[in-house]
C-alpha cells in the first residue's frame, strides 16, 4: 500500500511546489492528519491551477488544464482512500490516470479501492 500511495503522490507532484512524495515515504510514518492536510493542499492547488489555465485559454479546455484537473482528481482519490471512501472515487481516478497517459497505473486505483 505504501508504494502505491507514493506512486500516486509522485503523479500528483508535477507542478506542485511542496514535496508531496516525502509525506508518503521514508522510515518515519507520517500521521494521518499530516497526510490528509498535505493531500488536501495539493488538491486545492491543482483545482485552482486548472481553473486559472481554463480562464487563460478563454474558457476552453486545454491539455495543461486537463492535466491539472486530473491531478486534482487523483489527490481527491488519495484523500478518499485515507478516509475510507476510495471506492466512490475510483472511476474518476481511473479517468484521471487515462488523461495523464498513465493507463498502466490503473491497477493502483483498483487495488486501493478494494481495501
Amino acid at each position: 500500500m505504501k508504494n502505491k500511495l507514493l506512486r500516486l503522490a509522485e503523479l500528483i507532484q508535477e507542478s506542485y511546489p511542496e514535496d508531496l512524495p516525502e509525506v508518503f515515504k521514508g522510515n518515519e510514518k507520517s500521521s494521518l492528519a499530516r497526510r490528509l492536510e498535505s493531500i488536501s493542499r495539493a488538491r486545492t492547488f491543482h483545482q485552482r491551477r486548472a481553473e486559472t489555465l481554463w480562464r487563460q485559454a478563454g474558457r476552453k479546455r486545454t491539455a495543461p488544464e486537463r492535466r491539472a484537473a486530473a491531478q486534482a482528481e487523483l489527490a481527491g482519490f488519495v484523500f478518499a482512500y485515507l478516509t475510507g471512501d476510495a471506492e466512490e472515487y475510483a472511476d474518476s481516478a481511473i479517468d484521471a490516470l487515462q488523461t495523464l497517459g498513465r493507463r498502466g497505473d490503473v491497477e493502483l486505483i483498483t487495488s486501493l479501492a478494494k481495501r
